[in-house]
């Protein structure tokens, strides 16, 4: 169904389609816990049951059954087709859509195809150029900060040499365009019609899109001369608000959470400390795309920024934005104001994870900056102090919450934690309490397909539960590989699925619950909504995976136990040597089944 559009296209919709902020233009939405509630739009009811969850990206009406991603939600809210939302959600996100057939697109298409092999052919001549005889001084400069052979190989770093346009006589050698050159970024024209290379004299680090490519590249002086780092303009394959310094590496770590730093080299430096789930802002301030496409790769964002006025600032607007998008997000503070790469330098990988396992809340870096900013020795300024900390508070929904935060304060900086929770509830109004919608589970939607019974039916559920799971965490890939096959799936639909999933993980493509449910089709998609909406909230994801491939071990072996026994129960046509073997096989059946269990 996705097929029309690239999948990269597609996914870059939906990333730019917040699945809260798209349903609340249509429903009153409240936050309950992790979730949204609201009244379902597609059927009638009094007590919400439409469920939103915004770190999966996908909704769940508990009552009518309806789920999906934020596609299916404007197909049935808007009663238009795939092709229809998807331009509707891409006309909302100011996404271009290519519709692949016009002369204009096409030769479109082809340029930004060509650009990417400019930039990969780029990224090879800086390479190479450092490791050359005109590279001696930017190796020495790495040598310097530290940066080992390992670290240049794993992210290409290169050397652009001082000549004016030794790139461009390279790339003009190799048959490329005019104009294929100057939409690269990297060749620029004067006036009187010559061109010459953007990058010189500098350290070079490509850019990677998540999936490996290289789409631009920046470069970093050796010496004191302005301006210290220089990045590729916005291309057809470029833009820095959409993409971050090595998240192609960093995606694939086992850590739950992600760290954003300032530059290359506070990346580079982590890395080299196996701190791989580091990755950095491409000389802009964190915009709405790269906070859900950090959201889409870990649970917990981390930012450790200068600490400097602008970094704080910086700091402040980051983790606004990142938690106005969703993300659970903490700041890492790095003591005398040093940087990460800095601080390994001096202090070893080591002690930056203590740090990191220490690293505080927005709550508490809002509280902290607001401390250093204010002095509470007066009466009057202890006043405007609590009363400052009380309209933080304020804003937090989690009454729980408040309360620990207000009591550590007050600890902290000797105060009444009494006073600061009268501030805060005298600020916020009472409020009418959201209640949950009983659910009866008995009343919930099924599978339309052809109704099993029993353990044929719970093995169809589990086979789901599994595919729902990995979805979720991909990492379970590695766990389930060379443990589960498509040929051990008993649901044909499941399968297919299964293989799907599978083929892109094993492709280093991710695939997260909203991917899923985009490539399923009315009742599927509502179905597995309805798994990772209420079942797939596991303490250990491993174990719950573990547990349903021995159930599934366990079904095989039950149905292959019940073909023998009808097999020797009818013996027509079975000659002695056949009854022999199979008892035998019903035997190890049995044995293998016990040490299953």
């Amino acid at each position: 169904m996705s097929n029309y559009y690239p999948e990269e296209l597609i996914e870059e919709i939906r990333v730019n389609n917040d699945i809260v902020d798209v349903i609340s233009e249509y429903v009153k939405l409240e936050k309950k816990g992790k979730d949204f509630f609201g009244l379902c739009p597609f059927h009638k009811e009094k007590t919400p049951s439409f469920s939103v969850a915004p770190a999966k990206q996908i909704f769940y009406c508990f009552g009518c059954g309806k789920g999906g991603d934020v596609i299916h939600f404007i197909m049935n809210v808007e009663n238009l087709d795939y092709i229809e939302a998807v331009k509707l959600l891409a006309d909302r996100a100011r996404v271009t859509l290519s519709e692949g057939k016009g002369k204009e697109e096409n030769e479109k298409a082809n340029l930004r195809q060509a650009v990417i092999q400019v930039n990969r052919d780029a990224a090879r001549f800086f390479y190479n150029e450092l490791n050359s005889a005109r590279g001696e001084e930017a190796r020495d400069y790495l040598r310097k900060r530290k940066v080992g052979e390992q670290a240049i190989k794993k992210f290409g770093i290169g050397f652009a040499p001082h000549d004016w346009d030794s790139l461009y006589r390279h790339l003009q050698s190799k048959g490329y365009e005019e104009k294929v050159l100057i939409q690269s970024g990297l060749i620029l024209n004067n006036k009187n019609g010559s061109y010459y290379d953007r990058f010189r004299g500098r350290i070079i680090f490509p850019i990677f899109d998540v999936r490996g490519k290289v789409i631009g590249f920046g470069g970093r002086v050796m010496d004191s001369s302005m301006p210290k780092y220089m990045n590729s303009p916005e291309t057809l394959v470029y833009n820095k608000g959409k993409n971050l310094y090595a998240l192609n590496f960093a995606k694939n770590s086992s850590d739950k959470r992600l760290i954003i730093v300032e530059g290359y080299m506070d990346v580079i430096s982590l890395h080299q400390g196996g701190i791989i789930n580091s990755v950095a802002s491409l000389g802009t301030a964190l915009t709405e795309s790269q906070g859900r496409l950090l959201k889409k790769y870990a649970e917990e964002i981390i930012i450790s920024y200068d600490a400097d006025t602008a970094g704080q600032a910086a700091t402040m607007r980051g983790l606004d934005l990142l938690n106005d998008v969703g993300c659970n997000v903490k700041v890492l503070i790095i003591p005398d104001g040093k940087d990460p790469d800095e601080f390994i330098r001096k202090n070893g990988p080591e002690e930056l994870k203590k740090l990191i396992d220490k690293s505080i809340s927005l709550i508490e870096y809002k509280i902290k900056v607001l401390r250093g900013q204010m002095n509470v020795e007066s009466t009057e300024d202890k006043i405007n102090f609590i009363n400052k900390i009380a309209g933080i508070l304020a804003k937090v929904d989690n009454r729980v919450e408040i309360e620990m935060y207000a009591k550590k304060f007050a600890r902290e900086y000797e105060i009444s934690s009494e006073s600061i929770l009268a501030e805060i509830y005298r600020r916020n109004k009472p409020k009418a309490s959201f209640k949950n919608a009983v659910i009866d589970f008995k009343g919930l939607k099924g599978d339309n397909r052809k109704q099993q019974d029993g353990k044929d039916r719970e093995i169809v559920h589990d086979e789901r539960m599994l595919i729902a799971l990995l979805c979720i965490d991909n990492k379970l890939y590695r766990l389930i590989r060379d443990k589960i096959f498509p040929a051990d799936f008993v649901d044909e639909g499941n399968r297919k699925i299964y293989e799907i999933v599978m083929e892109r993980l094993e492709n280093n493509k991710d695939m997260v619950p909203a991917e899923l449910l985009s490539i399923l089709k009315g009742e599927d998609a509502d179905n597995f909504a309805r798994i990772m909406q209420m079942e797939c909230n596991c303490e250990d994801n491993n174990k719950a995976v573990l547990d349903i491939i021995k159930r599934m071990e366990i079904y095989k072996l039950d149905q292959r136990k019940q073909q023998i026994l009808d097999s020797l129960n009818n013996r027509d046509g079975l000659e002695k040597g056949d009854v022999e073997k199979l008892t035998l096989e019903l035997n190890s059946i049995i044995i293998k089944r016990k040490n299953i269990k």
